[in-house]
């Protein structure tokens, strides 16, 4: 898979992420990360690299909200089943019209990238401890760092 498979590859970029934090939070990805979203990200149990991962709309093809209840369904067993923590974190556009809910999972990077295969996801959100990428799953690109190091 290409990127340009995805229709909304180059949104990833404009995303808004709804952490479900004790003292829930946003981080806006079309600007650097803050000292103080690094450190909300602690306050969450996200203080080591993480991945992002949505089972809703595979392959960035909108879904209808039946289908993508039922992936999500499926999704929170299947990750209950492996005993995994998580934190719940939704991905907003920009005009927050559309949203699509995920999970941050503080495992290796390849095994986030092939849980979102399983998922037909064609990238996943990756955070280093500085700065988050796009890592393609399902498609063929290079990693794609949205912004380095911030205030």
């Amino acid at each position: 898979m290409r990127p340009a498979d995805d229709p909304s590859w180059m949104s990833y970029a404009e995303t808004i992420l709804l952490v479900h934090a004790a003292e829930p939070f946003e981080i806006d990805l079309s600007v650097p990360v803050t000292a103080a979203t690094r450190a909300a990200l602690a306050a969450a149990g996200l203080s080591a690299p993480f991945g992002l991962v949505t089972p809703c709309n595979p392959r960035g093809q909108v879904t209808d909200g039946e289908t993508n209840a039922a992936r999500l369904t499926s999704f929170h067993q299947a990750l209950r089943d492996t005993g995994a923590h998580w934190v719940r974190v939704d991905g907003l556009s920009p005009d927050r019209a559309h949203v699509e809910e995920g999970v941050a999972l503080v495992w290796p990077m390849e095994e986030v990238e092939s849980l979102a295969r399983t998922w037909e996801q064609s990238a996943i959100y990756w955070w280093d401890g500085e700065g988050f990428s796009v890592r393609g799953a399902l498609t063929d690109a290079a990693p794609w760092r949205l912004h380095e190091g911030g205030g």
